[in-house]
């Protein structure tokens, strides 16, 4: 009976560990199971977590190279000290490892280390990381899938420093600055990681399929990234699909590419970073012991209430698919657990989980783009605003971008909200909580904002939507 418990969660990333809190805090008996030594996952170990330490330390070392001296402030001998950087960012990983650990503990939930692996829908198999070997079973009234995603590879390769192909996992633990890095993918991952290196003294060769880098966004936010990460020297090729990768030597790696009009590139470097998107993680699961279904693509398929095919088992976060966010996976966890003991949660808006992407200037939208609200054959209006008129982004000195809003012709309510600019990653929830309200852009207007901020961009853009004017534009 020692090992009998109401709830299981499989994966401690961000949907689990918050999912096992939740769960304790709600007066359930719950173990969690973490086949590495760590918890946390992807996004802290790394994924989120390591990548944004890197962004900062190169971004300040950025700044004091390019910036700074506008400030009145210079520097003699202006270097960086590589390890050091890698050895804070493993710093802040391990405080935060060390801090779940330590809310583990407070909130009474035991930790097995090990894959867990379905024998029935109410039995686990607890096996060895590393040997494969059994150690014990695990008996549950209920559990909560929440193993992740990992980077996904071209059928005919293997990640694998050696050979100078790797994804984000080994990106964030080199030991050395490529002189010139190839980053297939123009997305979020690719973009960030690319800023890390470009800032850091790298030549930075970013190729996409398609015929824009963030495509998942708003057009007009793919356009004004390119020109900023252009002006920053990094190269970015469009169009363009990967048909070979080849080592050269030890030391080189070639890509060779074809755009879509039919003619060919071959392009060099010391690596090649694949971001080309993730793939659900299940392997040692058991899913076909009790017949848990899942898509072609291999994501565990859930009903609204995150229930799988068997109704005491639920899944969230990356493995269910959707947008591969940890804040998506942590509401995913605590909608999962307060359905389990009988609340009646609010339903997850998966219209409005905000994007970020933390180049500098940062980017960060939800809601509906201006190419999603036309092919709803919606009226609407659209406010934009730059963020050079703001006197915060004067004094700051970081002008570049934008902050533009859709609004419903008719009705006013505010539809989608696209920022590039310094703090775009706080600015977007005030769009959030405002979209999540049915806010209209007169309601945003008619609030005082703080002067002199960013967030008066907000109050610039709504006045172009609800009056067709602005004070400062």
């Amino acid at each position: 009976m020692n090992n009998l418990y109401d709830l299981v969660v499989i994966g401690s990333g961000p949907g689990g560990y918050v999912s096992a809190i939740r769960a304790s805090q709600l007066g359930l008996r719950t173990a969690i199971i973490e086949k590495y030594q760590e918890l946390g996952g992807t996004c802290l170990n790394v994924g989120c977590i390591p990548s944004k330490s890197l962004l900062d330390s190169s971004k300040y070392f950025f700044l004091a190279k390019n910036n700074y001296h506008s400030h009145g402030i210079f520097f003699e001998k202006l270097f960086f000290d590589f390890k050091k950087i890698m050895d804070r960012k493993n710093e802040v990983v391990r405080n935060i490892n060390n801090g779940i650990k330590y809310l583990m503990k407070k909130n009474k939930i035991d930790l097995y280390q090990g894959i867990g692996s379905f024998k029935t829908e109410n039995i686990l198999d607890l096996t060895d990381s590393e040997s494969l070997q059994k150690k014990e079973e695990i008996q549950f009234k209920y559990c909560i899938i929440s193993t992740g995603s990992k980077p996904l590879c071209f059928p005919y390769l293997n990640f694998d420093i050696k050979n100078r192909i790797i994804s984000s996992t080994e990106a964030v633990h080199l030991k050395e600055i490529p002189k010139k890095l190839i980053i297939i993918g123009g997305g979020i991952i690719g973009l960030e990681l690319g800023s890390i290196f470009n800032r850091l003294g790298s030549k930075i060769i970013i190729i996409e399929t398609m015929d824009k880098i963030i495509s998942n966004m708003d057009d007009s936010l793919s356009k004004e990234m390119q020109k900023i990460l252009e002006k920053s020297s990094i190269q970015i090729e469009t169009s363009l699909s990967v048909t070979n990768i080849l080592k050269e030597n030890h030391e080189e790696i070639s890509v060779v590419a074809k755009y879509h009009d039919g003619k060919k590139i071959k392009l060099t470097g010391n690596y090649c970073l694949l971001s080309i998107g993730r793939i659900p993680y299940t392997k040692y699961l058991g899913l076909e012991n009790i017949r848990i279904e899942t898509s072609k693509k291999g994501f565990i398929l859930v009903n609204d209430d995150l229930q799988t095919s068997i109704d005491n088992i639920y899944a969230i976060g990356d493995v269910v698919g959707g947008k591969m966010l940890a804040h998506k996976a942590e509401e995913e966890g605590l909608y999962a657990v307060e359905h389990i003991v009988g609340q009646k949660p609010s339903k997850l808006n998966y219209d409005l989980i905000p994007s970020v992407i933390y180049t500098y200037p940062e980017v960060a939208s939800v809601g509906q783009s201006e190419n999603e609200v036309q092919k709803n054959k919606i009226a609407y209006n659209i406010g934009i605003v730059p963020m050079k008129i703001l006197g915060r982004a004067r004094t700051s000195g970081c002008t570049d971008g934008f902050l533009k809003m859709i609004s419903h012709k008719n009705t006013d309510e505010i539809l989608g909200v696209h920022i590039i600019g310094d703090h775009a990653a706080d600015m977007i929830m005030e769009a959030s909580v405002a979209m999540e309200f049915r806010s209209s852009s007169e309601d945003i207007y008619r609030i005082c904002h703080p002067h002199p901020t960013l967030s008066e961009a907000f109050k610039e853009a709504a006045q172009l939507n609800f009056e067709n004017r602005s004070i400062h534009t």
